[in-house]
């Protein structure tokens, strides 16, 4: 099925045109995630707020297996930057692939909703209900961007913002908003954008391909789930480690300042989201011209992230308390400076992680992370049992500048042995 181009959107054309769109996609979905967590800040005690931190963690560790299983392979491998008869193929059984993930996703949230005892129950089955959606939706997304359609993307993304604030809407004006609403309203604006994809591709999810895809790309897809269980996990494991060390309060704090800091993530997941096919493409030209892409990438989001930290902190503590609530905003403006060294340090790797996905180095990708995992979770947890909420959140800092310094040795390290196995072929 053949698409007209639209001129006026397509003049934003090659490397920069792609990042443009990647961050302002990236743009309107990280709007989404700071206006449910806003809302949500203000509509719940700071215990309440904690438990919605560990369940927006939960929805975390699902998001990435899915990319793990459907889009990365989709993105390494299906770079061309053109609709072909492989990429429709390629995105049925993508999406067929996430929207499977989304069910198992559903069921285990509700499983865990189900154990007696579990605070702010409404919350949990408010992510899990929505989970199918919300792998979906985030696949489209990538399938977009992999064919250099990144305005697709865009369009998707604003569905669903403005989906949820008119959901958002008439939660208020009835009176009904809750946590376990807003959360749900959120959910149900990415279930509406994942059906508006469907026709925006103009291909439908096919499970009659989901097995072929996992067979094929078993190879990447054990390595690549292995790497996003060790970020998403490792999340999981110091959060719960830092709530037993120094309560639900420390929690809420680290994550109320990560709410705050949304825009480093818009950069940071904007660029990764055209990174790996933007690495792929330069490696076809050079080594030279794949490593300049992945410096490039990393001085960006780096210093887009310190940038932004720099302003936020010179803006009245009257911001904050407006905007998360004075309980939850006197946790995290205590832990703000090492949260967002935090933020840059993490944003700082994504052009090593390019790096390493247009070689294919999942091997070496998995080893990065599961030593990252030890060292963030040891320093996270260990700081919050030695100094509480301040020491967990500088803990967290220095690992994940040590995790930097990992990241951009392997990459060295991988295209020094790609270039030695290509010599000797």
């Amino acid at each position: 099925m053949k698409f007209p181009r639209r001129p006026k959107l397509r003049r934003l054309a090659g490397p920069a045109g792609r990042a443009s769109w990647g961050l302002a996609d990236q743009a309107l979905s990280s709007l989404s995630n700071l206006a449910v967590g806003v809302v949500v800040a203000r509509s719940s005690t700071v215990a309440d707020f904690g438990v919605y931190a560990l369940a927006f963690g939960g929805y975390t560790i699902a998001l990435n297996l899915s990319r793990a299983v459907s889009t990365e392979p989709l993105a390494v491998r299906y770079s061309s930057g053109e609709r072909n008869s492989a990429w429709q193929r390629a995105v049925r059984a993508s999406t067929a692939t996430a929207l499977l993930m989304g069910f198992v996703g559903l069921l285990v949230g509700l499983a865990i909703a189900a154990v007696p005892g579990v605070p702010s129950r409404g919350v949990l089955i408010a992510f899990a209900v929505t989970m199918p959606g919300l792998l979906l939706q985030d696949a489209w997304r990538w399938a977009f961007f992999v064919v250099g359609e990144g305005h697709r993307a865009f369009v998707n993304d604003l569905i669903w913002l403005l989906a949820m604030l008119a959901i958002f809407g008439g939660l208020y004006l009835t009176g009904t908003a809750s946590a376990f609403t807003l959360t749900l309203g959120w959910g149900l604006g990415a279930v509406i954008a994942a059906v508006a994809g469907r026709f925006q591709a103009g291909v439908a999810p096919r499970r009659q391909l989901i097995r072929e895809w996992v067979r094929t790309h078993w190879d990447l897809t054990p390595k690549y789930m292995g790497e996003m269980l060790a970020v998403s996990g490792t999340i999981q494991v110091y959060m719960l480690g830092i709530t037993a060390a120094a309560g639900l309060a420390a929690t809420a704090g680290i994550r109320g300042a990560q709410v705050l800091l949304g825009p480093v993530n818009v950069l940071n997941q904007g660029i990764r989201m055209i990174s790996v096919p933007e690495a792929a493409r330069a490696l076809r030209h050079s080594y030279r011209r794949l490593w300049l892409v992945g410096l490039a990438i990393s001085l960006g989001v780096g210093a887009g992230a310190l940038a932004w930290g720099a302003v936020f902190l010179l803006l009245p503590e009257v911001v904050g308390e407006q905007l998360l609530g004075p309980g939850v905003w006197a946790q995290a403006s205590t832990v703000m400076v090492p949260v967002i060294l935090l933020q840059a340090f993490g944003a700082s790797n994504a052009g090593a992680f390019a790096i390493m996905r247009a070689l294919a180095a999942a091997t070496r990708g998995l080893r990065v992370r599961l030593i990252s995992s030890v060292i963030l979770i040891v320093c996270g947890v260990g700081g919050a049992f030695l100094w509480g909420p301040k020491g967990a959140a500088w803990g967290l800092a220095g690992a994940s500048f040590c995790t930097l310094l990992l990241w951009w040795n392997e990459a060295h390290r991988a295209i020094t042995a790609h270039r030695r196995a290509v010599s000797e072929q």
